[in-house]
C-alpha cells in the first residue's frame, strides 16, 4: 500500500507545484531584466601580507600574521550596486573595508617608519584597508545563454597602518589614499533558466612599482526574478613598491552574497 502511495504523492505534489514552477520558470529567464542591483557580500579570505616602511633608512620587511599576530582568516562584509542602462551598459560601485588588530610580543625586532621594535617589545597594531570602486561595464556579446563583456573602473585606496609600543613609547601610523585604475573581463553563462556562472578579472600591472589585480567566479541561483543567491571564490592583490618601502596585501576565500533587483 506504501509502495502504491508514493506515485500519488509525486504527482499530487507536482500538480500542486506546477504554477508555481511555470511561473518562476517564465519570470527567472528574465533575471537580468533590471535596472537596480543591490548586493550584500560575505568574504571570508586568507590572509597574506609584507610590509616594509622605511624613514632615515631605518625600515625591515616583516610578516603581518606572524610578527604582528594578525588573524590569517577573518570575514568582511561589503556592499555592491549595479545601474544599468539599455541592457548592454551598467554602472558598478562597491565598498569594502577591511580591519586587523593584533597584539603580540616580538620574536623578532622590526624596524617600522624609522623606529627600531625590539625583540621582546610587546606590540599593539592595526591595518585599516577600504577600498572603494567605480565603473563602467559593455556587455559586448549579449544573448538569453549569457553575456561577455569589458570593465573600466577606478579603485581608491585608502590603507593606514599602525604599530604601538607602549613600554617603548613608540606610536607610529604610516598610510596613503591613492586612485588605481583597473581593466578587465567578465563573462556569465546561463546553462539554466535559473542559474548562471560568472567569472570576472581586473587590474593594473605597475611593473616595478607593482601590481593591483582582482578576480572572481560564482554561481548564482535566482529563486525567483527579483533575487539572487551567489557563492564563490575570490582572489585579490595590492603589491606597492617605491624606493625601499614595500606593502603588500594578498587575499583569497569563499564568498557568500545575496542580490536584490529592482
Amino acid at each position: 500500500m506504501q509502495s502504491k502511495m508514493k506515485p500519488i504523492v509525486m504527482i499530487a505534489s507536482l500538480a500542486f507545484l506546477w504554477p508555481a514552477l511555470s511561473w518562476a520558470q517564465f519570470d527567472l529567464f528574465n533575471a537580468e531584466d533590471y535596472n537596480i542591483e543591490a548586493e550584500g557580500r560575505y568574504w571570508n579570505p586568507k590572509l597574506a601580507s609584507k610590509i616594509k616602511v622605511v624613514e632615515s633608512s631605518i625600515g625591515t620587511e616583516f610578516d603581518a600574521v606572524n610578527d604582528l599576530g594578525f588573524d590569517e582568516k577573518k570575514g568582511f562584509g561589503e556592499g555592491r550596486v549595479q545601474i544599468k542602462i539599455f541592457n548592454r551598459h551598467k554602472f558598478n560601485f562597491s565598498y569594502l573595508p577591511m580591519k586587523w588588530e593584533g597584539d603580540k610580543v616580538l620574536t623578532n625586532t622590526i624596524q617600522f617608519a624609522g623606529q627600531t621594535y625590539t625583540v621582546g617589545t610587546s606590540v599593539q597594531s592595526q591595518a585599516d584597508l577600504k577600498f572603494f570602486k567605480g565603473g563602467y561595464e559593455l556587455d559586448f556579446i549579449v544573448s538569453k545563454f549569457g553575456f561577455l563583456g569589458g570593465t573600466l573602473d577606478v579603485m581608491v585606496a585608502d590603507v593606514n597602518v599602525q604599530l604601538k609600543a607602549p613600554s617603548l613609547a613608540l606610536d607610529e601610523k604610516e598610510g596613503f589614499t591613492l586612485p588605481i585604475p583597473m581593466v578587465g573581463l567578465i563573462a556569465r553563462i546561463t546553462p539554466i533558466k535559473w542559474i548562471n556562472l560568472t567569472a570576472k578579472a581586473s587590474g593594473l600591472p605597475m611593473g616595478s612599482y607593482g601590481h593591483v589585480f582582482d578576480a572572481e567566479a560564482y554561481l548564482e541561483i535566482n529563486p525567483i526574478k527579483y533575487v539572487g543567491i551567489s557563492g564563490g571564490y575570490r582572489y585579490f592583490s595590492l603589491l606597492g613598491e617605491y624606493d625601499e618601502n614595500k606593502l603588500e596585501f594578498k587575499l583569497d576565500g569563499p564568498f557568500a552574497a545575496v542580490k536584490v533587483r529592482f
